[in-house]
């Protein structure tokens, strides 16, 4: 029985999985070997190195591919080295050989400290619904699209319980958002020409456009809003996920135009920026713990996460150790000096849509702040993961942000409640620029939630973004009245 148990254990955690891959994290010196190889390959065509225990992992699993699993970080590099990034390495074998019998190949070795498969990932489901009718504001924020926003602002106008939101407009009477501030969003790839998200989308000035260039110096080509990871390109494909995620953290607010952002400014481009770090690509998916790095690496001090794992349990050591690394470097320059509106990041998830308590990374990864989902009744999303890992909620259902090509549409799902938080984070740290840290900001959002009473499997409560001004924390909030959405 307990044999069997261990079986079924084992093909439950490698049964979604990517085949004719694995990653090893080696130690230092095996590393710098093989940095200073020259890779060849055997006569039998797999990969050699002179190093025996290696060669014979090697030849084990008849691999055929090496690759860092970070790409050189260019003028970046010795700080990624710093955090052991460049220990990481990527290898490709004969899928006829099992993930598993590769895992364990390399796992033997001594100089080996991690071997892991790649689990498969997916954007955390959404459901579209239906475009309401359009209403014109004629107070508050003048978005066409607006009084639709019920999750900022609840009057009632979906059928909801009145203030069962996260109010919205009372705090965007203190703070509307501030362009220093950038935001990374892992997801699909934003639409980066929308009508409603381009004046604050974050743009690379130090890279040419379309040359095929590292002009910065970072590592990526053309890498001018963002970067698509799945692809590896420079260019990044609208996705209807990753635009609505984008708008609902940065949409242009009060410009007469489609929907407003949470930190969507004032109406002339002055929100917080949105840097599209597009992991689900048009024609690929992957490169996820590279996000964290670019992110931090380029200046976002927010990082917005609305994927995970298509199984409980799993979870990827180089991405968590990407995070982290997002987490300490953040707000850095590629010297270690402070250069950003804050010094260390914030890494937001969305709890997930499976209905379950169970453990669903990254969103359980103890240094990240995880999302639960409610209604326009302050009532639970019935679909949303929960758990005494997430800390917090915001609304998830029939959520109003842009979609691709200029348009606009209804999503249901963790995934739009997580960037209503990232948002107000933004609003936070634009309220006390260069004056508050990591900590204090996830405090401000988990102490000063509205309590759910009998959802207590979601954290601390529903998310408040005028009772975060409030919050006590020994940093001094300016007073803010010249804004043009002063209700």
């Amino acid at each position: 029985m307990s044999f069997l148990f261990i079986l079924l254990a084992t093909a439950s955690l490698f049964a979604q999985i990517e085949q004719g891959v694995v990653r090893i994290k080696l130690s230092e010196s095996k590393a710098a070997m093989l940095q200073n190889t020259k890779v060849s390959k055997s006569g039998a065509g797999y990969l050699r190195t002179g190093d025996v225990s290696l060669d014979v992992a090697f030849a084990e699993c008849k691999a055929n591919g090496l690759k860092r699993v970070f790409r050189h970080g260019g003028k970046f590099e010795a700080k990624h080295r710093k955090h052991g990034l460049h220990l990481w390495y990527e290898i490709s074998f004969d899928k006829g050989v099992s993930v598993s019998s590769a895992v364990a190949a390399f796992a033997k070795l001594s100089d080996v400290q991690v071997s892991e498969p790649i689990h498969e990932k997916a954007i955390i489901g959404y459901h579209p619904m239906k475009m309401k009718e359009i209403f014109s504001l004629s107070t508050e924020a003048d978005d066409p699209q607006y009084s639709n926003q019920w999750h900022y602002n609840n009057t009632g106008q979906t059928g909801g319980t009145v203030d069962a939101d996260v109010d919205l407009p009372e705090a965007w009477n203190l703070e509307t958002g501030n362009s220093d501030i950038i935001v990374a969003v892992t997801d699909g790839g934003i639409d980066v020409d929308h009508e409603d998200l381009a004046a604050n989308m974050w743009v690379n000035t130090a890279e040419i456009p379309g040359n095929g260039i590292d002009d910065d110096g970072n590592g990526y080509v053309d890498d001018i809003n963002g970067y698509g990871f799945g692809d590896n390109s420079g260019t990044i494909p609208a996705d209807p996920h990753g635009t609505h995620v984008g708008g609902t953290v940065a949409a242009v607010t009060n410009n007469g135009i489609g929907v407003a952002g949470v930190a969507g400014g004032s109406g002339s481009g002055d929100g917080v920026r949105l840097m599209s770090c597009a992991a689900f690509g048009a024609n690929g998916v992957g490169g996820f713990a590279e996000t964290y790095i670019y992110g931090a690496d380029m200046g976002a001090v927010i990082s917005q996460n609305s994927w995970g794992y298509t199984n409980p349990g799993v979870f990827e050591q180089a991405v968590l150790d990407a995070i982290d690394y997002f987490i300490a470097e953040a707000g850095f320059d590629e010297s270690g000096n402070p250069d950003g509106p804050m010094q260390g990041g914030i890494v937001i998830f969305a709890a997930g849509n499976d209905g379950l308590d169970a453990e669903w990374y990254p969103g359980i990864y103890e240094p990240v702040l995880a999302v639960g989902g409610t209604d326009h009744n302050d009532g639970e999303y019935t679909s949303s993961n929960r758990g005494d890992w997430v800390e917090m909620a915001a609304p998830a259902v029939d959520v109003v942000s842009t979609t691709p090509g200029n348009t606009y549409s209804s999503f249901t799902g963790t995934s739009m409640a997580c960037p209503h938080v990232s948002g107000v984070a933004g609003l936070i740290i634009s309220q006390n620029l260069g004056n508050i840290t990591p900590t204090q900001v996830w405090a401000r959002l988990v102490q000063t939630t509205d309590p759910l009473p009998g959802l207590e499997f979601f954290g601390s409560g529903i998310l408040n973004a005028f009772a975060a001004f409030l919050q006590d924390d020994g940093v001094a909030p300016e007073a803010i009245v010249d804004l043009a959405v002063a209700s």
